[in-house]
This record gives C-alpha cells, sequence and structure tokens, in this order.
C-alpha cells in the first residue's frame, strides 16, 4: 500500500523487533484483522478480560479513520470531528470504565447553546441545541410558520428513539417478535427516507434545509437516507456532542498501547493480511503479505467484509450471507486541513461547535450537482478542533489553530482523474479544494491563505490508499432503508471461530463502530456489561448537561 504521507513509519529496528516477537511463537486465543475503531475496542476489552490477542494492520499507525497523521508540524484527525455517547451511561464512557480508562480518555461538551450552526442561504444561522424541545424553539424563531411541522417532526424522532430500545443489538430470536406492539413506529417507518418524513410533516424549504444541513455526518442526502440512521445519529448528538479532552489521537494511541501493555497481546504493523485459510467451518490461519502466518482458536476482521470474503473465497459463503455481503458502499468525500499561523479563530465567530454552510436550500440537487464535482453552490463544513479543547498535542504551539472544511463528492470523478495521471488529480484537488476555500473567505475569514502554515486535501481515493476502504467508502454500506434492516450483516460468519467486526457488519461513525465492537465483545464472553434497553434515557442524559 503506497503511503505519501506516512506519520511514523516503520524503521528497521522496528521491523527486526516485530520480527523477533514473531520468531516467539506466540499463542493468541484471538488474531484480529485491522486497528479501525470497532476493533479497537473489542481488542481493549479483550485484552483486559485476559485474553492474548494479535493485532495485525497493514498501515502503519492504528485507528482506521480514526487515525491522525502528521503534516508538518500539524496533527489531523482523518475524518472523525466530533461524537456522543461519551458521558455516563453512554456507550463510549461504558466502555471506557470498563477497562478502566474513564478518568484517562475524558471529553469536552460542545456549546450548549449549538453544537452544530447550520448557516442557510438567506443569511439567518440556526443553531442545533440538546434537546427536542429547543430545536423546535430554534427552526420556529428563524422560520416562524414551521411550528406545526416541527412538532411532529422532533415527536416522530423522540417515538423512533425511545422505541430503538426494545430491539437488541443482535439477531433477533423468534420469539422476540412478539415484541412489534411495542414498536409501532419502527415498523411503519422501517422503508422511509428523511425525505419521506420530510414531506409528511410538510416542513419548508427553510426548515428542510436545517433539519438536513448535516447530511455530510451520514453520507446521504435526505431522498436516500435512512430515517432509522438520521434518527441514531441526529438524536445521538442531541444527547451530548463531545470531542476528546487530549484529541482523538490521544485517544486511538492510548487504547493501542493498552492493549500492548498486557501480557501476550501484540499489535503488527505494516502487516497486511492477504490469505485466509479455512478448512470446514474454521478459519486456520491468515498470512500477510510480509510473509508472516498467525494462528489462533479465533479470528476477527476489522476489514471490509465484502473484500475479505473474496479473499477468503466467496463460493465458502452460502447464498444467504452471499446477498448480505452485496451492499453497496457509501460515498465518501473530501476534506482539506488547515494548519493556521497568527490567528484566534473566535474572532470570525468559532468556537466549541461546528459550522454548515449552505449554498443553497436543496440537498437533494446539491448531493447531485457535488457528486459530479460541480462545485458552484456546495455545501461545506467547518470543524475547528483546536478549540473544543485546550489541550496541547496537535499543533507546533498555542498560537497555531486547525480548521477543517468538509464536503461530498463521489469517488469515479478523483479515480478516474487518478488513473489519467498524477496531474490531472492534483488539478482536480486544486479545483475543489480552492473553491471551498474560497467560501470561507469570503463569508467567515478574508485574508484566511495568508494565515495558512500548512495544506492538505483529502479525498476518496486517499481514503482507499490509507485505510484501504473499497471506493473510498466513509461508512462501509451505505444508509439507505434497504441496508438498514433486520437482515443487515452482523459479526456471525459461517465460520465458528472467525467474526466480523465492521461498519458494514454493525454501524458507522465512531459512536456505530464502538457499539459494533462491544456487541462482539459481550457476545463472545457473556460478559454484558452494557444493556441498552435499561440504559440511560435521552431525557435523562440531556438532563444531565
Amino acid at each position: 500500500m503506497a503511503k505519501k504521507s506516512s506519520t511514523t513509519a516503520l524503521s528497521k529496528e522496528d521491523h527486526a523487533a516485530q520480527d523477533a516477537r514473531y520468531a516467539e511463537n506466540h499463542e493468541y486465543d484471538y488474531v484480529i484483522i485491522g486497528t479501525g475503531s470497532s476493533a479497537l475496542t473489542v481488542g481493549a476489552l479483550l485484552a483486559n478480560a485476559g485474553y492474548k490477542i494479535c493485532m495485525l494492520e497493514a498501515h502503519d499507525i492504528p485507528g482506521g479513520y480514526c487515525q491522525s497523521f502528521r503534516t508538518g508540524d500539524f496533527y489531523f484527525c482523518a475524518q472523525v470531528h466530533y461524537i456522543w455517547g461519551c458521558a455516563p451511561g453512554g456507550k463510549i464512557y461504558e466502555f471506557l470504565k470498563r477497562v478502566g480508562l474513564e478518568k484517562d480518555i475524558t471529553f469536552e461538551l460542545f456549546d450548549k447553546t449549538g453544537y452544530d450552526v447550520m448557516a442557510m442561504p438567506d443569511g439567518k444561522k440556526v443553531s442545533i441545541p440538546y434537546g427536542w424541545d429547543k430545536l423546535v424553539e430554534n427552526v420556529v424563531e428563524a422560520y416562524p410558520d414551521q411550528r406545526e411541522g416541527m412538532e411532529k417532526f422532533v415527536g416522530t424522532m423522540k417515538k423512533i428513539r425511545d422505541q430503538f430500545r426494545h430491539l437488541p443489538d443482535r439477531k433477533l430470536k423468534w420469539w422476540e417478535y412478539v415484541k412489534a406492539f411495542k414498536v409501532p413506529a419502527i415498523i411503519k417507518y422501517r422503508k422511509s427516507t428523511v425525505q419521506d418524513l420530510f414531506d409528511e410533516c410538510k416542513l419548508s424549504k427553510e426548515a428542510q434545509a436545517v433539519l438536513c444541513a448535516n447530511a455530510g455526518d451520514f453520507m446521504e442526502p435526505p431522498e436516500r437516507l435512512s430515517l432509522f440512521m438520521y434518527a441514531a445519529l441526529f438524536g445521538g448528538y442531541n444527547t451530548g456532542a463531545y470531542y476528546p479532552t487530549k484529541h482523538f489521537k490521544y485517544y486511538i494511541e492510548r487504547l493501542a498501547s493498552f492493549i500492548t501493555d498486557h501480557d501476550g497481546c501484540h499489535i503488527y504493523y505494516e502487516t497486511e493480511v492477504d490469505k485466509i485459510e479455512t478448512e470446514g467451518d474454521e478459519v486456520t490461519s491468515v498470512s500477510t503479505k510480509n510473509g508472516k502466518t498467525f494462528t489462533a482458536k479465533n479470528f476477527i476482521c476489522n476489514g471490509d467484509p465484502k473484500a475479505m470474503a473474496e479473499i477468503i473465497g466467496m463460493d465458502k459463503f452460502p447464498a444467504d450471507e452471499q446477498k448480505k455481503l452485496d451492499y453497496e458502499y457509501s460515498p465518501a468525500g473530501v476534506v482539506v486541513y488547515l494548519g493556521l499561523k497568527d490567528i484566534d479563530l473566535r474572532d470570525f465567530g468559532f468556537g466549541s461547535s461546528n459550522i454548515w454552510h449552505l449554498e443553497q436550500w436543496d440537498m437533494n440537487k446539491m448531493w447531485r450537482e457535488m457528486g459530479e464535482t460541480n462545485f458552484e453552490n456546495p455545501w461545506i463544513f467547518m470543524s475547528t478542533p483546536t478549540l473544543h479543547t485546550n489541550a496541547p498535542g496537535t499543533t507546533p504551539g498555542p498560537e497555531n489553530q486547525i480548521l477543517e472544511i468538509a464536503s461530498y463528492t463521489e469517488y469515479k470523478p478523483f479515480k478516474d482523474a487518478q488513473d489519467g495521471g498524477y496531474a490531472d488529480y492534483a488539478k482536480l484537488k486544486q479545483r475543489v479544494s480552492e473553491r471551498m476555500i474560497d467560501i470561507v473567505e469570503e463569508k467567515y475569514i478574508p485574508n484566511i491563505r495568508k494565515h495558512i502554515m500548512v495544506k492538505t486535501v483529502g479525498t476518496s481515493t486517499t481514503n482507499e490508499d490509507f485505510v484501504m476502504t473499497p471506493q473510498g467508502n466513509a461508512y462501509g454500506s451505505t444508509m439507505t432503508p434497504e441496508q438498514v434492516s433486520l437482515d443487515r450483516l452482523k459479526a456471525k460468519t459461517p465460520f465458528k471461530n472467525f467474526w466480523w467486526c465492521n461498519a458494514s457488519s454493525g454501524w458507522a461513525g465512531m459512536y456505530g463502530t464502538v457499539s459494533t465492537g462491544s456487541q462482539l465483545y459481550m457476545d463472545l464472553t457473556g460478559d454484558e456489561y452494557y444493556n441498552h434497553e435499561t440504559s440511560v434515557s435521552d431525557d435523562d442524559m440531556i438532563d444531565a448537561l
């Protein structure tokens, strides 16, 4: 795998140390392919429970999409900007508590008046607060005729969120279907998109824009996005949006060191798996491009299930499993990472929140245009990680700040440009990224270019390069109603000692992948340290903020 901006590429000494450890012929309870968020979660839990685990990572640093890469003297988190579930009772907090890291890895709450600010085409800015009722008031303040539609919309969100609690985080047993009477909203909206509910509630274009300005969080426009995924993510942030006190860089590095601090637990870097051997209904070993073979009692795969099933041999999967593996990948996007000097972004209206800026009202139309790299009137997302915490560690000094500008594009235009030659690819990246910076300079930060020390641009092909995600997808399988159902791929495979542990076999995003890794651990060990049916309610989480 070509690495164009590697953070800590292994030295000869590093490789020699890994080779020496390999020669010791360690016996493992679990071999885990990959070190993404869900893998680090299940790995930390298993190591904490006393199991011997080995993790195999193709890259030279851990974290997958949560990795922090270095450019110049700045560290940028590749894809993650904010998360939820970090307060007592939340899944991320309870995971960290289970392994004893809840006082080490802590989080900062985003601005209570609005963790997201939606900047509308008419110049109005609507803050997204914690609590559904406050959301209604903020939208109505900006667009007074929308109260009835907004109250109907948030009422449906509340019902779906509450009824989620009655559904287990696993495949239903036949007798559990009798619970259907408890989840009428789940049944009613199981095939619905966000646009379907917008239309049902007769929301104006303005209210719709406020509610879907953050469509980039889902990597789908409202006409394609599963209403359940919207309720899960938007409703999750509604209970508290957070940023790690010591940055995402520390979060990932601490989990990795926590694992390797346990006796008999190891992580091998620059060790890409290219062969998975099976015998009957068991996986017997995995082999790597650098000539190593690893055996264990059990195997967990954090790699893309469809791609890894091809390595195993798709013919070894029964027809129903092949159907589940035939999913559509989610889109990705483009991110402009800026390291700034001699500027305080707070002077320009930035703070402990994100800004979603729209150049036109119709998100579905924008999505179609931007998929073809038409950025005449796009949406952009602006994140300021150095304003979410005072902790050092991502910039050369306290006088420096980071601004990340993200948006959406499809994979194909960038892949075609890359295949045509690096000059074509660089030209396309330059055109799109400069247009994004133009909007920031015109609407938010005059002369921002004078303050740029470092600029780097990531696209879907960058994702494919560094994280080995097919088509550079952001979230594994895309979040359409067709792919968000009880038939969705789960952890279990036809092999009794091999499990998937990935966004496509669980749920996307950092909260989703932590949930996926946690659930797999509980299924494997019986240690049910978290029960979402009896967990803290949304209202209680909001009241505690």
